[in-house]
């Protein structure tokens, strides 16, 4: 059943996951330059891209466990008398479940030096056309249906068991990426959301260690 129109969630609730979108469609764009251009010889670079490559394919994985694990079946049990909604839901999980083996193939082309570089541009293009099209179609037709039937004090409970459910090592990695390039109004805002011994490593160690590191060129 949907929740009532006093506890619908807000645009300012539905922010994070907006941000967090942004930051893999940032990273897309980053992935069709390497497709475009290909990966540099030197053995910097190519560690460089490696490191931006699997930050963004960690931080996706993590994000769709969440949505699959905690926020899909929680929706399914209010929309169970709405076979339309429950389609959308069904076709979230295959879209993710379409992503894995393609960001396996990236992953298998890159650890392949000698026949790698000839499959990694089509792969990369594959996971680029495949994640764009799904953010679309989650932010069309799924994040409406979530903020019909999950309350603002439910999102705050799922979102602390989110950041809960990832280890210190994966929130150190997590955290900046999906800061990284926006604007300094909204990610403050943003950042304040977040458990305050998340705010303060961001601030004082994480944050300051992800921009001294070497990613993607």
């Amino acid at each position: 059943m949907p929740t009532t129109k006093s506890t619908l969630l807000s645009e300012a609730d539905l922010e994070m996951l907006y941000l967090i979108h942004d930051a893999f469609r940032r990273d897309t764009q980053r992935l069709a330059r390497v497709a475009e251009h290909g990966v540099p010889e030197d053995p910097a670079t190519h560690d460089a891209v490696l490191l931006g490559w699997h930050g963004f394919s960690r931080a996706l994985h993590h994000h769709h466990s969440i949505e699959d694990d905690m926020f899909w079946p929680l929706m399914r049990t209010r929309l169970q008398d709405e076979p339309e909604a429950l389609a959308v839901l069904d076709a979230m999980e295959a879209e993710h479940a379409l992503l894995d083996p393609s960001l396996a193939a990236v992953e298998d082309a890159f650890d392949d030096r000698e026949h790698g570089p000839d499959v990694l541009a089509e792969r990369l293009d594959a996971v680029v056309h495949t994640l764009r099209s799904h953010l679309a179609h989650e932010e069309k037709d799924a994040v409406p249906l979530m903020a019909r039937t999950i309350t603002h004090r439910e999102l705050k409970r799922l979102s602390r068991n989110a950041v809960h459910s990832l280890s210190r090592a994966e929130l150190e990695q997590t955290t900046p990426f999906m800061f990284e390039g926006a604007p300094e109004d909204r990610a403050r805002r943003m950042l304040h959301e977040l458990p305050v011994p998340v705010q303060l490593c961001h601030r004082f160690w994480w944050e300051p260690k992800y921009r001294r590191t070497r990613r993607w060129e």
